[in-house]
């Protein structure tokens, strides 16, 4: 439901409720004067916003997968556009609620249900104030708007006059050095890093811009001392804990800091005892290092916290499996299932096991035993099915399931999947109608085009099948299949690179087809 009208306001709203995405959508475009890009969840929405300038964010506070407060908590605590206006819409907020909210600097709430005029006057009234600021605040503004428009040169330009027309601040000091970042100038980057933190030495965004510049360019050690006093001074961010704890354990054979990681984690968990990512990556942490209760323990609750994921189960299992035990991982679903047979997403767990034991016929039969009305599990089901048949090499039931999939998430990939399966059968005719379609949807894969090379060639194009194998060698000039079906295509001596390659056994056509003189390469 987004637009893009030039000179518009741009507005962001969040809310895991359709309904209310339309009809905010519609209060604000009827208006004439804005631009709404809708989000369901905080974690989506925050991904963008990274990326993109907005005049006004509209969040409901509770949500699944991040509630609104992380949505404020993220735009106030980011080193640009942090005094973006944020609106709160809440059908119960609490007193408590508001409070919190002023605290992170909330720019006005709305309670549910609301008219629509009064929304729009929400709206119109902190926009107001937020694009009426003093002119430092202005030039600051504009200058944060061209970096986040990519004009990185244009706001270099605006951020250095900024800093040299006057005292610099900590704000402006760090747009400079992201936008030196963006340009590859990394150490000047971290030198106004540097400036921000001694002008304001608890502006935390600038710990926050100067370990992202470090961790972007691989210098994960030294990010340490920035994510350190980042979270000393805003520690409610278990992601960024979690990351500090990663780098403390690449590193643990330093002293002391195991003991850190387990720490960091350890302050996570108390902020966050509910987060699946959270829960599971310390289930990992206990497990490799020979505490497998623990891991079982956190993998479990990480079950019970979120009862509609499988991530927690499917972390376990791998995590028997990789011990060599892979009838535990069986067990485990089992038991499950022993308690309450209607899990159908356990049924699809213990199959994925079952898949990776070779264990073929048991995974077919756990898969069946998923309703095709279990509508969300149905895409996963099929490629599952897809997978598992034509490793039995039964392809026609392979076809109808990856077709299946294909009609429900037309990727090129799958697109892709199901072509290469009517290859295997030599069935070059429907074959090339796939890669056509997954070719237009992915023109650069050089691996799409080759195979749709393979099939104009054993239908006798030659044309089009050279046309097809130049083109997957521009794209990737070392593919040696790529270099010797063109060869032989041509009549012309095969490049040295190429004739250490293995020979690669070419398949037949079937009578759907006119056989060639040549039989096309084998397919990738």
């Amino acid at each position: 439901m987004s637009g893009t009208k030039t000179n518009h306001l741009r507005v962001v709203v969040i809310d895991d409720q359709l309904n209310m995405r339309k009809a905010l959508y519609r209060i604000f475009d009827r208006t004439g004067h804005y631009t709404v890009e809708d989000f369901g969840n905080a974690k989506e929405a925050i991904a963008w916003l990274k990326t993109h300038g907005v005049d006004l964010v509209i969040t409901d506070i509770y949500m699944p997968l991040g509630d609104g407060f992380e949505v404020l908590a993220y735009i106030r605590g980011r080193a640009m556009q942090n005094d973006t206006p944020v609106l709160f819409i809440s059908g119960e907020a609490t007193k408590e609620d508001i409070v919190r909210s002023v605290d992170l600097g909330v720019s006005d709430y709305i309670l549910k249900p609301f008219e629509p005029h009064d929304i729009v006057q929400k709206a119109e009234s902190v926009i107001a104030k937020y694009r009426n600021p003093p002119e430092n605040i202005k030039k600051l503004r504009h200058a944060e708007e061209l970096f986040f428009n990519e004009k990185f040169d244009e706001a270099k330009a605006e951020f250095e006059a900024i800093n040299t027309s006057g005292k610099p601040t900590a704000r402006s000091l760090i747009g400079l050095a992201q936008t030196e970042a963006k340009l590859g100038n990394v150490e000047a980057a971290l030198k106004h890093v540097d400036e921000a933190i001694e002008n304001n030495s608890m502006y935390y965004p600038a710990y926050s811009a100067g370990a992202d510049i470090l961790l972007a360019n691989k210098k994960r050690v030294e990010a340490i001392p920035y994510l350190a006093k980042e979270l000393t001074i805003n520690g409610k961010q278990i992601h960024r804990r979690m990351a500090l704890a990663d780098i403390y354990l690449e590193n643990s054979k330093t002293p002391g800091y195991y003991d850190k990681a387990m720490e960091q984690m350890k302050f996570a968990l108390h902020d966050d005892p509910t987060d699946e990512t959270l829960l599971l990556r310390y289930a990992e942490i206990m497990w490799s290092t020979g505490n497998k209760e623990k891991g079982i323990h956190y993998c479990m609750k990480a079950r019970r916290q979120n009862p509609d994921s499988t991530k927690s189960l499917m972390q376990l299992a791998n995590m028997y499996i990789q011990d060599g035990h892979p009838i535990k991982a069986v067990n485990l679903f089992s038991d499950i299932l022993n308690k309450n047979a209607n899990q159908y997403d356990v049924y699809l767990c213990r199959a994925k096991v079952f898949e990776k034991m070779n264990e073929n016929e048991k995974a077919i039969s756990d898969l069946n035993k998923i309703p095709k009305t279990v509508v969300v599990l149905r895409l996963e089901v099929m490629k599952a099915k897809g997978r598992i048949y034509a490793k039995m090499g039964k392809l026609p039931e392979a076809i109808a399931s990856c077709e299946e999939v294909a009609n429900m998430e037309p990727t090129a990939d799958n697109l892709a999947r199901v072509g290469l399966l009517f290859i295997r059968m030599k069935n070059y005719r429907n074959a090339l109608g796939w890669y056509e379609q997954s070719t237009i949807m992915e023109p650069d894969h050089p691996k799409y085009v080759y195979n749709l090379g393979c099939c104009y060639e054993a239908l006798r194009d030659k044309k089009k099948a050279i046309e097809c194998y130049e083109r997957s060698l521009n794209l990737d000039p070392n593919g040696k299949e790529t270099q010797i079906a063109l060869a032989r295509m041509k009549g012309t001596p095969l490049p040295a690179a190429a004739k250490s390659a293995p020979k690669v056994a070419s398949p037949k056509v079937t009578a759907s087809a006119s056989p060639s003189k040549t039989a096309p390469p084998k397919a990738s």
